[in-house]
This record gives structure tokens, sequence and C-alpha cells, in this order.
């Protein structure tokens, strides 16, 4: 299945049944953050990231 872009912030494992939305090409940044968010700063693409739906500076 492909990954549907973030249309509204939310991202990964932690939406359940949506499937988990990826944050690469979304309007809010392209990192997902280990609550399941969109971002673009460290707080997203940090510690926490999920690198399967969107860009991680750790991995």
């Amino acid at each position: 299945a492909t990954q549907k872009v973030s249309t509204n912030a939310r991202c990964g494992n932690i939406q359940g049944a949506t499937g988990g939305q990826t944050c690469i090409g979304s309007s809010f940044g392209n990192c997902c953050s280990q609550y399941g968010y969109c971002g673009s700063v460290d707080a997203y693409c940090g510690a926490g990231c999920q690198p399967g739906f969107g860009t991680c500076s750790v991995q």
C-alpha cells in the first residue's frame, strides 16, 4: 500500500486504523515524531523519530 501524505499533521504508527501517513511532502515538515506528528525541528526529527514515515536526523 502506498503511504498517504499527511494532510492533518498526523503520521506513523500512532494513528492505527488509517495505516500511517508519511510526512515526506507534507506542508508541516518531513519528520514524523515519536508521538505521531509531522514537523521539521529537532523535537520531531531527533530522538524517537519514526524513520518509516519521514526523514530523521538520527538513526
